[in-house]
């Protein structure tokens, strides 16, 4: 009696280790779970940074490769609409600018100004008739930007810019420090060189009072 009561407590035990084995190791992790492998999660979903990802909207994402959508922000997967977070506006839907790491519709400037122009100039001299602003926004890295603004008569305050590299979100370039003061009805320009590092794919911002009051998306080539 005492035998068989011993084979019977193995039997159990045996088949609780059992359980146990499939529970840690046949089981399938959900949307979110941990994972080693893809083989580790559910409905043929991807193993992203050990994490089980459907690709769907807020999926975890290292790439967009890795969603269903068309952006990976942030390290989730994003429709890259207004709203949806962002780093760049490369995690926008197009024509959308990523404004305090928000997909936005573009500002207006026509509150403040009649007229905002980017153009480029030459290097190390004045806008003059040797030296003409080509409205564009494309540049080499020998060029220098050209802001150039009309303010509506009752518009005072100052200008700001920051150049912002649309891969990393760095701010290569502003003038936050030399802010241009802006007068009603008076013309005004303000540009800035480019440094030999500077080259790729940018957000232009411009700011009134603080205010975005519009952004370019430019591009300088070697």
């Amino acid at each position: 009696m005492k035998n068989a009561v011993i084979v019977i407590l193995a039997v159990i035990l045996l088949g609780g280790a059992g359980a146990a084995g499939w529970y840690f190791f046949l089981k399938k992790s959900p949307e979110g779970g941990a994972c080693q492998s893809a083989q580790r999660c559910k409905d043929d979903m991807k193993c992203v940074t050990k994490i089980c990802s459907s690709g769907k909207v807020g999926s975890v994402c290292e790439t967009k490769a890795d969603c269903q959508t068309d952006f990976c922000a942030i390290g989730k997967c994003s429709e890259g609409k207004v709203g949806d977070t962002c780093l760049t506006y490369k995690d926008c839907q197009n024509g959308l600018y990523c404004q305090s790491s928000i997909c936005a519709s573009p500002p207006s400037y026509t509150k403040y100004f009649s007229k905002i122009e980017i153009s480029k100039i030459r290097q190390g001299a004045s806008p003059g008739p040797n030296n003409i602003p080509v409205p564009t926004t494309e540049f080499k890295k020998t060029d220098a930007i050209e802001i150039d603004v009309v303010p509506l008569a009752e518009t005072n305050g100052e200008l700001t810019y920051e150049l912002v590299n649309a891969v990393t979100g760095v701010t290569e370039i502003s003038n936050d420090n030399s802010k241009m003061p802006i007068k009603g009805g008076q013309p005004s320009g303000t540009g800035f060189g480019l440094p030999n590092n500077v080259t790729g794919e940018f957000e232009l911002k411009i700011y009134f009072n603080d205010e975005t009051v519009m952004v370019a998306f430019v591009k300088v080539s070697p």
